[in-house]
């Protein structure tokens, strides 16, 4: 009823607005302090750390206990448990949560998630792929068993330690034979700590059964690869410091040599020395990677594991390879007056045998002329000459070992010297002494020698560079020898024969080095070639296999491809270059690429799992899981209706066109939440 004045309400009409805005402010009230499900609500975000507690439900102490419980997971079996505790799931099922958190979090195949809503009395346990040794039974298993009883008492940090326990016992091989059940909680304690006791010790077992068959056996590149990760960085962390000692004990015995011997006589010593530092170096720089806060795959990690376990191998073989040059150096100054005594009596018997080659020289002139005898003429005239030089040598060496320690150096280039003369003489004189054979020998051996060095020329033709300068060098030599046994032989038979025998004897110790060399390159190819092979033919089984499956293969095995076939590339670009480098690439491709295989083949039976309630005929399926249309669940966006919206593909654009219970042909993009496994639900 209005007022006379028309311009305001009856007194009852305002009542009743003052009465409905109450009620308003009041269902206001209720929705924004009261709404079920929102108090606490988090949405999902990158988890910070493998403990986070938004919900404050985890005192400091039992904090720290759920945290020995995920380190010790880790550190027997690398993977690694993130639990997270809030009010609610923001709205969404424990599933969706979970996933969207742990894909937000980066989490991979070796890590799981624990995400438990308290408010909600709610929970999701899972992971995005595969977990190598743990199944979907196994996670039902724990949650059902160990995490849900927990919950149900409200005793959160005994949630995850159950969680932790599960994943650790459905990860080990099962040890019932050494445990024996008791009726008493104490017992059962016991028993349980003494089971983690001896798995531990069986690890560390392992690792000190690995480490002493490095020691006592040199393995290969490929060997070594094969090794287990622990064993390889506990080697790498033993080798680097046996190569640093090493390193440190050469320079300083390296130092007093040099004052003693001079640098000249040092200098191949200096430069082991100086290269073994070089190398030392760069594998402690490869350490620190390794040791500093920047995570490494496992792929990495065993690259820079072998890297330096065979750089510092190389720099220790290298001192090796001095080491008896140094410790003649050494010895020769240690023995100096006894080896000078030796080189006196030597040199007594030279000038003997002298005089009685002059002799025989004369005889044999006589008997076959001077042309046939050309080669040895002067033998006698120069091996006189030598065993004087030697002479002088053992002289002023017997003059440097009267002088004060530190300044006897000289005597070692001394005593060699004239130990190298006295060989030079040796050889001059014996030469006499063999000639009568070997002008024999010469008529009926040189052409049958030529026939054998024209086939050892033709085999050091095939084998190439596979000889090195050494090869190259004996070719030479033969070859030139050979021509003169072809066109020479009549005016100095003794000479040719001598020559082409010498020659043909270094040809052969080179070709044997050259046989070796190209042996060995062989293998490296047929490694590299073998890798390089199955390497391809795992990336393309796992390449088909995702391609005509995308419509349920995640992210996991997608990028575990991309990386394989990054890796493939990288070997085959590498091949000319460095075929080891090449021969890691393709390894390490083909891991990667079993490891998407495995991923996807576990997307594809969730995906077909998740799909056994709908009632969609196997054709729509088969086209959602071929990619060919993609199911909206997938996307985790359901569309409501059905049918043909938008006129059959005339709507086309990004996410929009043909449609059927929530299906659309794949545009841009894919699905986005398959191929998980986990298990959750109410508590």
């Amino acid at each position: 009823m209005l007022c006379s004045g028309g311009s305001g309400a009856s007194p009852r009409a305002m009542r009743s607005v003052g009465t409905f805005m109450l009620v308003a402010v009041v269902l206001l009230a209720s929705v924004l302090l009261g709404a079920p499900g929102r108090a606490g609500a988090e949405a999902p975000t990158r988890l910070p750390e493998p403990i986070s507690d938004p919900a404050g439900v985890l005192p400091a102490g039992q904090r720290d206990q759920l945290q020995r419980s995920l380190d010790g997971l880790y550190n027997d079996h690398s993977v690694q448990l993130w639990v997270v505790y809030v009010g609610n799931f923001d709205g969404l099922t424990p599933e969706q949560w979970g996933q969207r958190t742990a894909e937000l979090s980066g989490l991979d195949n070796h890590e799981v998630l624990l995400a438990v809503a308290t408010t909600d009395r709610s929970y999701w346990f899972g992971a995005l792929g595969s977990v190598d040794g743990v199944s979907q039974s196994d996670l039902s298993d724990i949650a059902t068993g160990d995490i849900v009883p927990a919950l149900k008492k409200g005793d959160y940090a005994a949630a995850g330690v159950a969680a932790a326990d599960g994943l650790g016992d459905a990860l080990t091989p099962s040890h019932t034979g050494l445990i024996v059940v008791g009726t008493l909680a104490g017992l059962a304690v016991l028993a349980a700590a003494g089971l983690w006791v001896y798995s531990r010790r069986r690890k560390h077992r392992q690792l000190q059964t690995g480490l002493e068959s490095m020691r006592e056996h040199e393995l290969t590149v490929d060997q070594l690869a094969a090794q287990p990760l622990e064993v390889l960085d506990a080697w790498s962390r033993e080798v680097l410091t046996d190569t640093d000692n090493a390193i440190r004990t050469s320079g300083e015995e390296l130092r007093l040599a040099v004052d003693e011997f001079g640098e000249t006589q040092t200098e191949p010593f200096r430069q082991a020395v100086d290269a073994a530092r070089q190398a030392l170096a760069a594998s402690f720089t490869l350490r620190q990677r390794l040791d500093d806060n920047i995570p490494e795959t496992p792929d990495e990690q065993r690259s820079l594991l072998l890297r330096i376990i065979t750089t510092c191998t190389g720099a220790d073989h290298a001192l090796d390879e001095q080491a008896a040059a140094f410790d003649e150096m050494r010895n020769l100054l240690i023995n100096a007056s006894a080896r000078f005594d030796e080189i006196t009596r030597r040199l007594v018997d030279m000038r003997t045998h002298a005089d009685a080659a002059q002799q025989q020289l004369d005889t044999l002139v006589a008997t076959h002329g001077e042309q046939t005898c050309a080669s040895i003429l002067h033998n006698v005239a120069l091996a006189r000459q030598e065993i004087d030089f030697a002479e002088r040598s053992a002289d002023q060496g017997r003059e440097a070992i009267a002088r004060p320690a530190g300044e006897q150096g000289p005597a070692v280039a001394d005593i060699r010297a004239a130990e190298g003369a006295i060989g030079q003489a040796t050889t001059l004189l014996d030469a006499i002494d063999h000639a009568e054979a070997n002008i024999a020998a010469a008529h009926t051996r040189v052409p049958a020698l030529i026939t054998e060095v024209e086939g050892e020329l033709a085999e050091a033709a095939q084998l190439g560079a596979d000889g090195g300068p050494e090869l190259a060098s004996a070719v030479s030599t033969a070859t030139t020898a050979l021509d003169a046994a072809r066109t020479g032989f009549d005016a100095d038979p003794l000479g040719v024969f001598t020559t082409l025998a010498e020659a043909d004897a270094t040809l052969d110790k080179a070709l044997e080095a050259a046989r070796g060399a190209a042996a060995e390159r062989s293998h490296r190819t047929e490694l590299l070639t073998a890798a390089l092979t199955s390497a391809q033919a795992k990336v393309s089984a796992a390449r088909d296999f995702i391609g005509t499956r995308r419509g349920a293969v995640q992210s996991v095995a997608r990028t575990r491809l991309s990386e394989a076939e990054r890796l493939l590339q990288d070997a085959h670009a590498t091949v000319g270059t460095d075929p080891q480098a090449a021969a890691d690439a393709a390894r390490r491709a083909g891991s990667l690429a079993d490891q998407a295989l495995m991923a996807a083949q576990g997307d594809v039976v969730s995906w077909q799992q998740s799909q056994q309630p709908r009632s969609h005929g196997s054709s729509m399926a088969g086209a959602v899981l071929g990619g060919i249309l993609v199911d909206s669940f997938l996307r985790g966006s359901m569309r409501g209706g059905g049918g043909l919206r938008g006129g059959g593909y005339g709507g086309g654009g990004y996410g929009g066109g043909y449609t059927s219970g929530g299906r659309s042909p794949g545009s841009f993009g894919g699905s986005s939440s398959s191929g998980r496994i986990g298990v959750g639900g109410r508590f």
